[in-house]
């Protein structure tokens, strides 16, 4: 649930739904445009929370889950990473926030759409089984949002199948153990 800035609380649903939100972000009043969250649909994994928090909370490992031919120029560090997407030109990205085993919050920027922030939320189910919702937050003039219509909530899909059929979860495991 997300507080409004009167208070009442919001609640996150909708697989790929859209809403627009510049609840304490004072970007109305400067006349910039409000905040469109994209929520994804809550998906599970074959691993635990432990061992998903800390694979993705090492940037140098997402490269293992973008599908072969998508990037190119690939550049990480355990803190932030970058490469060259078709049609989306370089991408930068960094870990904004990490709260141990539940959420993990990346900030984005490309040319195409500016300042995004990412937030992956992971629940515990079990030692070897946990969910995983993704947020995406971005700034967008009325022009731009209607020209991406509903091609962000498709991508968020695709990107829920794509996270569900990973087949390399065999190497998630075990990431929360020390060497």
């Amino acid at each position: 649930m997300k507080r409004l800035r009167n208070g009442a609380r919001h609640p996150q649903s909708g697989a790929g739904r859209h809403r627009d939100d510049a609840a304490g972000t004072g970007k109305e009043q400067l006349g910039m445009s409000p905040m469109t969250t994209y929520t994804s649909r809550r998906a599970e994994v074959p691993c635990g929370d432990s061992d998903l928090y800390a694979f993705l909370t090492d940037m140098r490992n997402l490269r293992s889950v973008v599908p072969d031919g998508t990037v190119t120029d690939w550049e990480a560090t355990a803190e932030s990473c970058s490469f060259k997407a078709d049609m989306a030109g370089r991408i930068t990205a960094s870990l904004a926030e990490a709260l141990p085993h539940s959420m993990i919050t990346y900030d984005a920027e490309s040319l195409l759409t500016g300042k995004v922030k990412i937030r992956v939320n992971i629940e515990f189910i079990s030692n070897m089984r946990s969910a995983v919702r993704i947020d995406t937050g971005v700034n967008m003039n009325p022009l731009l949002r209607m020209l991406i219509g509903d091609a962000a909530g498709r991508y968020l899909e695709n990107l829920m199948d794509l996270i569900e059929s990973y087949d390399g979860y065999d190497r998630v495991r075990g990431c929360n153990q020390s060497p």
